[in-house]
């Protein structure tokens, strides 16, 4: 990166909630993914790689939450606003920037080098695993129509179903529709028959507020077809734009209360939201999450999910969650690629101050990082340990959870 590059891309890091990145957790392995390709003999022959797929069951491990990234020059109908290619809209330009450094995608074959690059990771994952490829559907009015203006990125539901398709051997895929649509129940009907295996939404990114009745046509149906809702909860700082309270994880009670069963993304570990129960008081949005997966009526409803929270900005957030193993049957994980691959964004180092990750693992670690960071996703998370309690194995084993229930 040149110098103008580093300044925006420290102003992202800033944003997002992880600017001591610089400072504090200056990244162990530099700002830049340097794409190496084929894990050598030490890495997959290290015994922490033995440890790390103990008593694992790879055909049952699903990574619920990997994001396709591309531009559109493949005809794949993917868009990206173009404030994000534009210096005059610095930090988008430099989300960009790390997004497709992340992904290693070649400029000159955007769409198809990302996913190529994605499949080579998946195939170096023992026998099974599958990632789950996200599509993101466009940003909404409350009529129920898109905005692109306000939308930052979309990927359309066909791209997505084409591609877990052609690599079946490698993806699944999850549908992205906005519930106010007005073909939103038949979208959502044909994506089931399609093998979409769970719904994604961003709530403020997308212009959806979980809690208005405008959804409850689109429950209704998610529950009768037995299929999930993946959503994000707490602050978002990856996609700017719209009402950061629709991430408030109470906002999902609707969808409960319909039958849905639904992962709350990030298990609400950043960011502060009102309390609608006392006062619309503000409280650390953890804290509404901890609600939800305590109250009796949903405990086959809500589930944990725990991508992202290795991030530096909430790493805090994983000791509260790792200690309550009453809950580990109801946690997923998933990596939240390509944010893994940008580099700055998770530090051993700052794993290891905080008590846990044990410091002989972070070489190897940080070595498999610039190999595969799909595997080093799942290798944190699999070593973290405080006071001897470790992520139950079925937290990663989510197959189960995406095959619709009899």
């Amino acid at each position: 990166m040149n110098r103008r590059q580093f300044l925006s891309a420290a102003t992202v890091l800033a944003v997002t909630g992880a600017g001591y990145a610089g400072v504090k957790f200056w990244p162990e392995t530099g700002f830049t993914n340097p794409c190496l390709s084929g894990m050598p003999a030490n890495l997959l022959a290290h015994p922490l790689m033995q440890k790390i797929w103990a008593e694992i069951d790879s055909s049952q491990v699903w990574d619920c939450h990997t994001h396709l990234v591309g531009t559109g020059d493949s005809d794949s109908g993917i868009w990206f606003n173009p404030k994000m290619s534009s210096w005059l809209h610095p930090i988008l330009k430099a989300q960009k920037h790390f997004y497709m450094n992340g992904t290693c995608a070649d400029r000159a074959n955007v769409d198809t080098s990302a996913i190529t690059r994605m499949a080579n990771l998946v195939a170096e994952m023992p026998t099974g695993f599958k990632a789950m490829l996200l599509a993101f559907d466009w940003f909404h009015d409350e009529a129920g129509k898109p905005l692109k203006d306000n939308s930052i990125f979309y990927i359309p539901n066909n791209y997505a179903v084409k591609i877990a398709n052609e690599h079946s051997q490698y993806f699944e895929w999850v549908v992205s529709i906005h519930p106010y649509r007005s073909d939103a129940v038949d979208a959502l009907e044909q994506a089931k028959a399609q093998g979409a295996r769970a719904i994604k939404w961003l709530p403020s990114g997308m212009g959806i507020d979980p809690a208005s009745s405008k959804c409850d046509a689109f429950y209704k149906k998610a529950a009768e077809l037995k299929i999930p809702i993946i959503s994000h909860t707490g602050r978002e700082s990856a996609v700017q734009g719209g009402d950061q309270s629709h991430g408030n994880p109470l906002r999902m009670r609707r969808a409960l209360d319909n039958g849905v069963r639904v992962a709350l993304a990030h298990c609400a570990s950043d960011g502060y939201d009102e309390d609608l129960d006392n006062m619309n008081k503000r409280v650390k949005s953890i804290d509404l999450f901890t609600r939800l997966m305590d109250t009796p009526d949903y405990q086959t409803l809500v589930f944990g999910e725990i991508s992202a929270l290795t991030l530096i900005n909430h790493a805090w957030a994983i000791k509260p969650i790792l200690t309550r193993t009453d809950w580990h049957a109801r946690l997923l994980n998933g990596s939240d690629y390509p944010l893994p691959s940008i580099f700055p964004l998770i530090n051993t180092e700052q794993l290891a101050r905080l008590g846990l990750l044990d410091v002989d693992h972070i070489s190897f670690l940080q070595e498999l990082k610039q190999y595969n960071p799909l595997m080093f996703d799942f290798a944190v998370k699999r070593l973290i340990e405080f006071d001897g309690v470790k992520f139950s194995a079925n937290i990663f084993e989510t197959r189960k959870f995406f095959d619709a229930p009899a």
